[in-house]
């Protein structure tokens, strides 16, 4: 399977990377129900982002599901196991199995759509010989300037791209 073919996109910001592992990142609006997913990153806890009918087409009772703190709680309610829900700060690494990921801080600077206080996150997933960056909702930070990954996804929108 060529590089390319290892990426999905679903629509919005749902991104599906196969390999390894079969992981989907801010599933939503979904057309089908695939319940493939190994693991399950959500950046934030907007609808658009953490989408329980969408989580709910990826899952299987083998899912794990990684989430900032502040969706602990809601994702019990979908019925993860604790033991299958792993809970991120900003800045920090963790690992999966044969999956290792750290996590950049995502927010606005001049807008309170997304403020770093709720420390959201991107993500940068080292799977299938490569490094993704999976940037969230965010705008050009003094973080996300740091990253260095082979394939970057990043947010689209509001002019935030003016300064590069």
């Amino acid at each position: 399977m060529k590089k390319e073919e290892n990426i999905k996109w679903l629509g919005h910001s749902t991104i599906k990377l196969l390999g390894d592992k079969i992981i989907y990142i801010d599933p939503f609006k979904i057309k089908e129900s695939y319940n493939d997913a190994d693991i399950i990153f959500i950046t934030h806890s907007h609808y658009d982002h953490f989408s329980e009918e969408d989580i709910k087409k990826c899952i299987n009772e083998n899912t794990k599901i990684v989430v900032t703190d502040d969706l602990y709680d809601k994702t019990l309610s979908l019925g993860f196991k604790p033991e299958n829900i792993i809970k991120v700060m900003p800045n920090n690494n963790y690992e999966i199995g044969n999956i290792t990921f750290s996590t950049v801080p995502a927010y606005n600077i001049n807008k309170q759509f997304h403020p770093k206080t709720n420390n959201w996150v991107g993500y940068i997933i080292n799977t299938n010989n490569m490094s993704y960056y999976i940037a969230g909702d965010t705008d050009i930070t003094e973080e996300a300037k740091q990253v260095k990954c082979d394939i970057a996804f990043l947010p689209v929108g509001r002019n935030i791209y003016n300064d590069i």
